[in-house]
């Protein structure tokens, strides 16, 4: 009985793992592309006086 229970865990862990990974892929992403945009705004805020400058 108990490696019926040991299979059975290690079979629920390998099953899982894909779908963690890809949940985490997603997170990641989203939190890439959110610092990135947020990056990109900081950036564009600190030079917008210069647009009238020519630089």
């Amino acid at each position: 009985m108990d490696d019926n229970s040991n299979i059975a865990t290690n079979k629920i862990i390998k099953d899982s793992l894909p779908m963690l990974a890809a949940i985490f892929l997603a997170i990641a992403s989203v939190t890439y592309i959110m610092f990135k945009s947020w990056s990109n705004k900081l950036y564009f805020e600190k030079w917008k006086d210069y647009e009238d400058c020519g630089i």
